[in-house]
């Protein structure tokens, strides 16, 4: 039992939160994509610690600005693993084609993604529900 314990601590006491001060994020407009109703946007980031991280647990905010002015949100995460010296790319939407934007680094508390996932009752997709 000795012999578990250590492990279990040394998991207990690593931080699930990445230390940004060690992670570089980018966002730019997805070359070879254009459309006159939204903006598609690739998302990177690079490590440049020496320790490995889950994709999932970095999260970020990417923003859409208009003069200056944020005028669209999209909360994101990456997948796969970064390694040192590593880079994780994903891409985001906007609802309109913007042309500024800006990323920042984001809790995992405020948020994991661009879809809210529903936990309601709902049947079988392409099938309507009964009415009562």
């Amino acid at each position: 039992m000795r012999f578990l314990a250590f492990p279990i601590l040394a998991l207990a006491s690593f931080s699930s939160e990445p230390p940004w001060s060690d992670l570089t994020l980018a966002i730019a407009l997805e070359a070879g994509y254009s459309s006159d109703q939204v903006a598609v946007c690739r998302v990177r980031v690079e490590n440049h610690g020496a320790h490995t991280w889950p994709g999932r647990t970095l999260h970020f905010e990417a923003r859409a600005l208009d003069g200056g002015v944020v005028v669209e949100r999209v909360r994101g995460r990456f997948g796969l693993s970064l390694p040192p010296g590593g880079t994780l790319e994903t891409l985001v939407g906007f609802s309109a084609p913007y042309t500024r934007f800006e990323v920042a680094p984001a809790a995992a508390s405020e948020g994991g993604g661009t879809r809210k996932r529903s936990s309601s009752k709902r049947g079988k997709p392409g099938k309507p529900r009964p009415r009562r």
